[in-house]
């Protein structure tokens, strides 16, 4: 007998817009989610998303791995709704297909990138795809995405996860940013 999450599963992954509420509703099966409902709702206020139910990272890996497993058809499209309803689990999930799938996942990722994005999730989705085996992009690769300031500082954020010499100029050459974007970047220099 599976638990309240399995059982959701096991009802279906729908079509079209209906899919959006569908996962939503798989985020609410996780063992966490009332235990850290006042903290969400603070991390809300300042983050952004449209909503932070709070769901733990074990149920979001198995939502993942079940949407990979038997919807890998339906995952790009799902990436890109996931990123623009911007719910917190939504970027989590999407940052999740993204590393695990077979496509180019950096250029998948700074592809979606908005004006504005939290520095927790530009680093938690960039520390998924690597943590999926995928090396830190080439010099020429990072530069091509380097094209305005914000784009420039989640370069360096990407740079920081693997300091190499000749990634040493862009991480210098990034503007200035908050104090713990400024600490990331000293840390990275100091590697």
């Amino acid at each position: 007998m599976g638990d309240a999450l399995d059982v959701y599963l096991d009802s279906g992954l729908p079509v079209g817009r209906k899919s959006m509420g569908f996962l939503k509703g798989a985020y609410d099966c996780g063992t966490q989610t009332f235990v850290n409902r006042s903290i969400t709702d603070k991390l809300l206020e300042e983050s952004g998303h449209a909503f932070h139910i709070g769901t733990d990272d074990p149920t979001m890996r198995r939502i993942a791995s079940w949407l990979l497993t038997y919807h890998l058809k339906r995952c790009n499209e799902l990436i890109e709704r996931l990123w623009k309803r911007n719910g917190r689990e939504d970027v989590k999930l999407a940052g999740l297909l993204i590393a695990n799938m077979e496509d180019n996942p950096w250029e998948k990722f700074l592809s979606l990138l908005r004006n504005k994005e939290p520095l927790e999730v530009v680093l938690d989705v960039a520390e998924e795809i690597k943590r999926s085996g995928r090396d830190i992009p080439s010099k020429s690769f990072l530069q091509k995405w380097a094209s305005n300031d914000i784009r420039h500082q989640i370069v360096m954020l990407i740079c920081s996860l693997q300091m190499k010499d000749d990634l040493r100029g862009l991480v210098e050459s990034a503007p200035e940013g908050g104090e713990l974007f400024e600490r990331i970047r000293e840390r990275a220099l100091a590697a």
